[in-house]
């Protein structure tokens, strides 16, 4: 920033350097086995510096809209190491324009720089880091910078939007759907994160705020209507003991008198008349631990027995729940002054095989977000549109991908 203040105007020769600081050097060349997604950022999304920083960087976007833009790279392209020609160029000039790419070197060649570039602008793009010019990220450098301009401004809007009631709270969190990432703000900083798994596109998390209420150990996993219908029933017709196996129990309605499967006809219609519930512990559903934070959309964060997931860097998988990685740490940091209590408590409830629930006297106030753009130290980032609200210039209250009140909504 402070060489553009030496400028007259937007410095295109110091472009790259404002537009995005580099990241972590690349990975050795050759690693091609599958990379696990960067640890959440420790830079707060919706602050005083990031509103200020994105301003900054909506500034330079605009500018750089206004030039002329390198050639597209064409359909089916794919770039790696040790490439060269025309399409290099291309990707090189583009690699430049959007800072991750020092000016130059050999303009026709695909060379250490260039791939340690390109891994720099797919995690700036939340995309695992290859290396490698192909599919997703082929199509991420095609996008034009009016669009991302546009992207800029909706995110600056929410940001703004949003500011002003974070500013009353001293604890919050933040869980960003569109990163499939959670920060717990204390104090104006970041004192915990976690990956998260959100909805899928069908199933959106929606934009919400509540606050976290209490903590449950060993919940039950009751099944909504809309999971047993599309999923469970089915599943049971090819398995019968798949109930068994999964410790889910059916009952005559909720409360109602637990039924034995068997003397059930499920390829009836009546199947679709009772109710399911899992069996607490860890294969349940919603793990192990609970975080009770009251909305009409239903929704809420719990664990997951499927951990290998976090793994992945899209992790839009569940039906609109948020599912924690570090969900202890979360767990810990909440009940941070809650009469002595602590995630070892809760651990030692869990082992013994105890059903509890922690009422936390100073609930933590919790807001679903949705940035698909924002700076971390320096660097744009971008997201996927996930739920096409960009799309829909969606910026704050209810979002046309929520769903209606009073449906339940699965893990």
């Amino acid at each position: 920033m402070r060489v553009m203040l030496r400028c007259r105007g937007i410095c295109w020769k110091h472009l790259s350097v404002v537009v995005a600081l580099f990241l972590a050097a690349a990975m050795p060349a050759g690693a091609r086995e599958r990379i696990p997604p960067p640890e959440p950022s420790r830079t707060a999304w919706v602050s005083d510096a990031s509103v200020q920083q994105m301003a900054r960087a909506l500034e330079i976007y605009r500018a750089l809209a206004q030039r002329p833009q390198p050639a597209d790279l064409p359909n089916k392209t794919t770039l790696r190491f040790g490439d060269s020609g025309q399409p290099v160029a291309d990707l090189r000039a583009r690699l430049v324009m959007t800072g991750d790419l020092r000016p130059g070197g050999d303009a026709f060649a695909f060379d250490a720089d260039v791939e340690a570039a390109v891994k720099r602008y797919q995690l700036r793009n939340g995309v695992e880091p290859t290396g490698i010019v192909f599919g997703i990220t082929q199509r991420l450098l095609n996008v034009p910078l009016d669009v991302r301009v546009r992207q800029l401004e909706l995110n600056l809007q929410r940001m703004r939007e949003l500011l002003p009631k974070l500013g009353t709270q001293p604890r919050y969190i933040l869980m960003n759907a569109a990163s499939f990432e959670l920060q717990g703000i204390e104090g104006g900083a970041v004192a915990v994160t976690s990956r998260t798994i959100a909805g899928k596109r069908a199933t959106p998390t929606p934009v919400v705020s509540a606050q976290v209420q209490a903590l449950n150990t060993l919940p039950y996993w009751h099944v909504p209507h809309t999971i047993a219908k599309a999923a469970l029933i089915p599943m049971i017709r090819k398995d019968p003991g798949y109930l068994y196996k999964e410790k889910i129990r059916v009952f005559s309605s909720f409360g109602g008198e637990e039924v034995d499967p068997g003397s059930v006809n499920w390829w009836g219609p009546e199947a679709e008349r009772y109710v399911f519930r899992q069996d607490p512990g860890e294969h349940n559903a919603l793990g192990v631990l609970r975080f009770d934070m009251p909305n009409k959309h239903i929704v809420y964060m719990h664990d997951t027995p499927m951990k290998n997931l976090f793994s992945y860097f899209e992790r839009a998988v569940s039906a609109g729940c948020v599912r924690l990685q570090n969900f202890w740490d979360v767990a810990d940091w909440i009940l941070a002054g809650q009469d002595g209590l602590s995630a070892a408590a809760l651990q030692g409830r869990v082992a013994s095989g105890q059903q509890s629930t922690v009422r936390l006297k100073q609930p933590v106030p919790v807001h679903f977000i949705y940035l698909t753009a924002w700076v971390d130290n320096g660097a744009v980032q971008f997201r996927n549109d996930l739920y096409n609200r960009d799309a829909s210039a969606f910026v704050s209250g209810e979002d046309v991908s929520a769903r209606p009140m009073g449906v339940s909504i699965a893990p």
